[in-house]
């Protein structure tokens, strides 16, 4: 049981002595008070008023009196027609001290989803195109939902689909046939590049070349027939390059899956599959395209298969969803996908529907990165490159950290320096509503002060550099009841509530409500630190008492950020 909860079962066990057989409070019905002056809890006796035939104002009044003040609770007062409970500083602070210490790195977690699998698909990027800035927000996304999953309790199969065979592909082998025929292959590093100039220069070409739409629908079907020739050779050479690519920047990024899938490995399951919706009457055609209607669901028309005979995504998705349950028999699936795709998802669902898919699915979106300048495209060409955005950020927390630390080696620099910058793109993608669009400003994200990544890897490094300083024997002078002050009870309450904001993250996925949580925290900590003494204490006591909740704060940091993905340092 977590520190709030008890405490919260205390509280209420005060109020059922108080009111007898006459009601039988619920721990739903304790609030949290809209200032800290106001109390930890509340109790609203609005529910009291008809049985007791007075005021809520006046119940409150007079259960207070019957309310004895004792264990955790403090004190009791009366505030209109609510009951407001303090808690006592010192013997909660005790239980959530043992509590962080006790669990450490598990602190947080939590068995909800014992016995129970999810399946996370994420990470979805297409071969011939460049990876960035915007995919990095599904990435993230993707990321911290399964750890939120793993911490409270459920088996997560995190699995990855890359789109190795679309129509951007066959644009970018007609562009690479039709214009850089004679060219030597770039080099390695530059590989990822050239693919995605040529697929711009493809997709302006194609609006202005005589019979390009033609060919490169040519290009298209001979890829999905499978029919030898030059554009299947490149497409393996040009493929080969953008798999390892993708997987590079995986690693970097700490992003690892039991499964990856690719579009061109489900042509023919999709071909399979699509006759037999066709022949049980789920799909039919359709002035030359094989469609399923799904009117009755007010979903329109999902069409599974050109006129030309060629696939759509969502037809590829059919066979994908079957073959993931024949390997991990997932008790749910979440797809992780942007919200421009909501009707293709919300089809795609329908249609398993109707093929008596029974497990359930959900679409997790969220809304797409801008920068200052403006939405990116690949087909515009004006995308902002992971590798160049990754350097822009590590360049400049490298220059700020070699202000502050002239005396440091250039190694131990450029590993803070990575640090930095990669806790600003993770906590800047991930401290934002879902629903709502990103507009990633660098600079704001790199701030050492305010909502952002290296602000909380700033307050980390403080506290490991404050118990640094504090002598291993001194902390057994403890006695953990020393804590009195507003600013350490105020901490506590923040501490304490960890657990439940791990939880409710994990229902909702609301991710933005971890990243403001311990924004909160690190600003809880950093009022606790200026305005009461650790280092400087009036007794060994209370010096080693601080110390211990200068400590238990810095792993209720760590764990957090562990979620998001961000990597702690010890230096800053």
């Amino acid at each position: 049981m977590s520190a709030w909860m008890e405490a919260k079962k205390e509280v209420l066990k005060a109020l059922k002595t108080a009111l007898g057989k006459q009601y039988a409070p619920s721990v739903d019905e304790l609030e949290t008070p809209p200032e800290p002056r106001f109390g930890d809890f509340a109790f609203p006796c609005f529910a009291l008023a008809k049985g007791w035939k007075k005021s809520p104002v006046e119940i409150a009044v007079e259960l207070v009196g019957h309310i004895e003040i004792k264990g955790l609770i403090r004190k009791v007062e009366p505030r209109g027609p609510y009951i407001n409970f303090f808690l006592d500083t010192a013997r909660f602070g005790k239980i959530v001290v043992e509590q962080i210490e006790q669990e450490k790195t598990a602190y947080g977690h939590s068995v909800s989803g014992a016995d129970k699998s999810v399946l996370v698909e994420y990470a979805q990027p297409n071969t011939h195109k460049e990876i960035h800035v915007g995919h990095l927000r599904n990435f993230f996304v993707g990321y911290t939902t399964t750890k939120l999953l793993e911490t409270v309790g459920y088996r997560v199969i995190p699995v990855t689909y890359t789109n190795d065979l679309g129509m951007h592909v066959a644009k970018c082998l007609w562009a690479m046939k039709k214009f850089h025929v004679k060219e030597v292959d770039p080099s390695k590093e530059e590989r990822s590049a050239f693919l995605g100039k040529v697929y711009t220069e493809a997709t302006q070409a194609s609006e202005t070349y005589p019979n390009a739409k033609e060919e490169i629908s040519a290009v298209f079907q001979a890829l999905e027939s499978g029919k030898r020739g030059p554009f299947l050779s490149l497409w393996k050479k040009t493929r080969k390059w953008s798999i390892e690519e993708i997987k590079g920047v995986f690693k970097e990024l700490g992003l690892i899956f039991q499964a990856w899938y690719y579009e061109s490995d489900f042509i023919e399951s999709s071909h399979l599959l699509i006759e037999d919706l066709k022949h049980r009457q789920v799909a039919r055609l359709s002035e030359g395209a094989t469609i399923v209607d799904l009117s009755e669901e007010k979903l329109g028309v999902n069409l599974l298969v050109r006129s030309d005979g060629t696939l759509l995504y969502n037809a590829k998705d059919l066979p994908l969803a079957m073959r993931k349950e024949e390997e991990f028999h997932p008790q749910r699936s979440l797809y992780v996908v942007d919200v421009r795709q909501s009707l293709a998802m919300q089809q795609l669902f329908a249609t398993l529907k109707r093929m008596g898919f029974q497990k359930e699915l959900t679409h997790l979106s969220y809304d797409f990165v801008t920068l200052k300048e403006g939405a990116m495209s690949s087909r515009k060409g004006n995308i902002v490159r992971y590798q160049d955005f990754r350097d822009s950020m590590v360049e400049w927390a490298h220059t700020e950290t070699q202000k502050r630390h002239t005396d440091w080696k250039q190694t131990k620099m450029e590993k803070v320096a990575r640090a930095v910058a990669f806790s600003a793109m993770r906590f800047g993608m991930l401290r934002q509503d879902l629903s709502k669009p990103i507009v990633f400003d660098m600079e704001e994200a790199l701030s050492f002060d305010g909502f952002s990544g290296p602000y909380l890897l700033y307050t980390y490094a403080r506290i490991q550099s404050i118990l640094r300083k504090v002598e291993r024997r001194s902390l057994e002078k403890r006695n953990m009841s020393s804590w009195k002050t507003e600013q350490e009870h105020q901490l506590f309450v923040t501490l304490a509530s960890y657990p439940h904001v791990v939880f409710q993250t994990a229902q909702d996925f609301h991710l933005d409500r971890l990243a403001q949580y311990l924004f909160e925290l690190c600003k809880q900590f950093s009022i606790f630190y200026h305005e009461v003494p650790v280092l400087q204490a009036e007794t060994a006591e209370q010096m080693a008492d601080r110390a211990t909740l200068v400590a238990v704060t810095g792993q209720t940091i760590k764990n957090g950020l562990s979620i998001l993905g961000i990597q702690t340092i010890e230096e800053m």
